[in-house]
């Protein structure tokens, strides 16, 4: 295998290892309160910060959902589902023992 190849696998994986190791950061209850529908994308990580995780659901349509794990201190997980760059939908579900 040539050297930039070898090179290239190595950096993808510690990118990997290194995303995983990232602990979930939540969504405290006083910017959850703030959040509104028809909030824009920006406006929501401007708020609540970067997910810690996203999908996108139906790229044509342009439907996204953002996740906010629950923590010891917020035991909620919180979804925020998004079309076209605007929240349509805010879910927050508390965790089970």
């Amino acid at each position: 295998m040539p050297k930039r190849v070898l090179i290239l696998m190595l950096v993808l994986w510690c990118g990997v290892a290194g995303a995983a190791d990232e602990s979930p950061r939540g969504m405290a209850f006083d910017v959850y309160i703030r959040l509104e529908y028809g909030m824009t994308e920006g406006e929501l990580v401007l708020r609540a910060g970067k997910p810690d995780q996203k999908a996108i659901d139906n790229h044509f349509e342009g439907l996204k959902s953002y996740y906010y794990f629950p923590t010891p201190a917020n035991p909620f997980l919180t979804t925020v589902s998004l079309r076209s760059g605007r929240i349509i939908n805010i879910e927050r579900v508390r965790k089970s023992p």
